[in-house]
């Protein structure tokens, strides 16, 4: 096992002095996650959707281009119990789309890099699925890398800013807690790489 290895957290990723996990207690929402990804991302320290699995227990892991990943999407958007979606900020907001349809969501979410988002939505856009975006973006707290566009958020806070939307969240809520959680998080690795954050 590499030195690397040995001193970090193969959670949170942290060093193991910093680590967060005991402060994480997952919670159960009524809107499904179903995160699109690939292996790649795995290996980035700084992937936030790794994060937010933890944190939310109806969740699906789906890496792009394994075998039998078409399938398993058509699987999430088949679920009977919820309505699928697909989530990319920058669409139209279409929150309303849980009272139309009359039951919670299936929200499906590219755990990628921006350029390859876009591709996948793009890829994914000829299925019949609803797509929805942000209300409101708000200011980035992902301060490990340079925003080229406002809207850009990260996985984690873009998942978490539409489940308050949604009115899954409320002051006070676990989506407070996973927040204070996920700046503890950045901090941490900030500090490693000698970035200075507000």
């Amino acid at each position: 096992m590499s030195k690397l290895k040995q001193e970090r957290c193969m959670q949170c990723r942290l060093i193991l002095e910093e680590c967060i996990c005991r402060y994480i207690i997952p919670i159960s929402t009524e809107h499904r996650l179903t995160l699109l990804t690939n292996k790649r991302e795995e290996h980035i320290l700084s992937n936030t959707g790794r994060l937010l699995r933890f944190m939310l227990e109806n969740n699906a892991l789906i890496y792009i281009g394994e075998n039998g990943w078409e399938k398993k999407i058509e699987d999430e958007i088949t679920r009977s119990k919820y309505t699928p979606v697909i989530f990319f900020p920058t669409s139209p907001d279409g929150q309303s789309v849980v009272e139309e349809m009359g039951k919670p969501l299936n929200i499906i979410v590219f755990d990628t890099n921006w350029s390859s988002a876009r591709r996948w939505f793009y890829k994914l856009g000829a299925m019949k699925v609803k797509k929805i975006g942000l209300r409101k973006v708000p200011p980035s707290k992902y301060y490990l890398r340079k925003q080229s566009k406002k809207e850009n958020l990260c996985t984690f806070q873009a998942v978490t800013s539409l489940l308050e939307e949604l009115g899954t969240g409320s002051p006070g809520s676990p989506f407070t807690r996973m927040n204070e959680i996920f700046a503890l998080w950045v901090k941490s690795l900030a500090r490693e790489r000698g970035l200075t954050i507000p």
